[in-house]
């Protein structure tokens, strides 16, 4: 069965969450104090720091998608090679793009090899056609600019011409579209200011043209396709002060934001009381933005924040960050806590929770995905718990 909650890129808290939204509600801080850190939440799932064997890459992996048994990778890489593999050997040629089994973990023969960097993928409602983002110009041999769609189990190119004249960063999808943010100003040929709406089949939505004036990097869809959250770098949409993070209905209309984020955003999860935005500050940030406006948390880093993902009651963050600060500010003094590129956050208070693995690198963690009981997580490290892994890794919950 298709996971489609995850597919559509719509995040849902389960009502047993819900209620316990209510009753932390007294500890949620103004958006500019740090919460404090928990050294123990009875909320956090039991997930393991440990990381299982998995395939590694040899560059950057930027998505993750989960679809039925497979699992997806997108990036900058050319090549995998299983786990324990020295760089360099027992290497299987795959061009920015792989799939792996998810019970066992094994290579699939998948493989739509386009001849540039991959930024975002999304699935359609049944599972059956995987669209792709990024800075290509050919995908699985056909010509496509920054955009496509290939079958999922094939990896053959499909139908769908959608080209971009700049990178496509971020996708989702609803019943009927396919949304999509990036560096572009121009999408099937016609005007549009870094994010525009597609439907399935690959046509324009001329009636949805919001615009923005900087990159969009994250765009998640809410409320059953009727509302779409863009996050990125930009400080105005249509002409009008909205700074990193906006909202607009399915017809297009720009809808009010009531609290904003005080930095560029590079990753949005939409539940259901909060909007959690992720990105750079001085260092990086996460913050809880009610849905309807009011008081929230943030929690400063001393490197970028990258990537969000919902897991069974947790928000889990990756970026290139390796302590968590007491204020928004160039430096990390004091450090409340160390964390490796990864944590993961009680996503009521913002408390630090157990999850604790390390990797390395100066760029740390661009995607994290969550599947069922098990984690995914990629970037640009080479090493996790000091064991050599490179590109991508797995946790479970124990």
């Amino acid at each position: 069965m298709v996971d489609r909650s995850r597919i559509g890129g719509t995040m849902r808290v389960r009502r047993s969450l819900q209620r316990a939204a209510a009753a932390t509600a007294a500890t949620i801080t103004p958006l500019a104090v740090v919460p404090m850190i928990a050294s123990a939440d009875a909320q956090a799932p039991r997930l393991s720091s440990t990381s299982r064997p998995t395939y590694q890459t040899n560059g950057r992996v930027t998505s993750i998608l989960v679809v039925r048994n497979t699992v997806y990778i997108g990036g900058d890489f050319t090549a995998v090679r299983p786990h324990g593999a020295a760089p360099g050997t027992r290497e299987t040629s795959r061009a920015h793009l792989a799939a792996f089994r998810v019970d066992n973990g094994r290579l699939r023969a998948w493989n739509p090899h386009p001849n540039g960097s991959v930024a975002a993928l999304a699935a359609s409602f049944d599972g059956r056609t995987i669209y792709v983002g990024g800075s290509f110009t050919t995908l699985a041999g056909a010509a496509h600019h920054n955009l496509g769609a290939v079958d999922a189990k094939t990896g053959s190119a499909l139908g769908f011409h959608a080209n971009t004249n700049g990178a496509v960063l971020a996708l989702a999808r609803s019943r009927s579209r396919l949304y999509l943010g990036g560096a572009f100003d121009i999408a099937k040929h016609k005007p549009r200011q870094h994010v525009a709406a597609v439907n399935l089949k690959g046509h324009l939505v001329r009636s949805w043209h919001p615009g923005t004036n900087g990159t969009v990097r994250s765009v998640r869809v809410a409320e059953h396709g009727r509302r779409v959250y863009l996050g990125g770098a930009f400080t105005q949409i249509n002409g009008q002060p909205d700074p990193f993070l906006a909202k607009v209905s399915s017809s297009g209309k720009v809808l009010t934001m009531r609290t904003h984020p005080d930095h560029p955003v590079w990753s949005l999860v939409v539940a259901s009381h909060y909007v959690y935005a992720g990105g750079n500050g001085p260092g990086g940030y996460v913050a809880a933005l009610p849905r309807r406006g009011g008081s929230a948390w943030s929690v400063h880093t001393d490197g970028g924040v990258q990537t969000l993902a919902w897991f069974h009651g947790a928000l889990l963050v990756g970026g290139h960050f390796r302590k968590i600060c007491s204020v928004a500010a160039d430096g990390c003094a004091p450090a409340l806590a160390s964390r490796n590129k990864v944590m993961s956050l009680n996503p009521y208070t913002g408390g630090v929770q157990p999850w604790n693995p390390a990797a390395n690198s100066g760029l740390g963690v661009f995607a994290i995905r969550s599947a069922g009981t098990k984690v995914y997580v990629g970037g640009v490290f080479t090493k996790v718990n000091n064991v050599p892994q490179q590109g991508f890794d797995s946790f479970i919950r124990s």
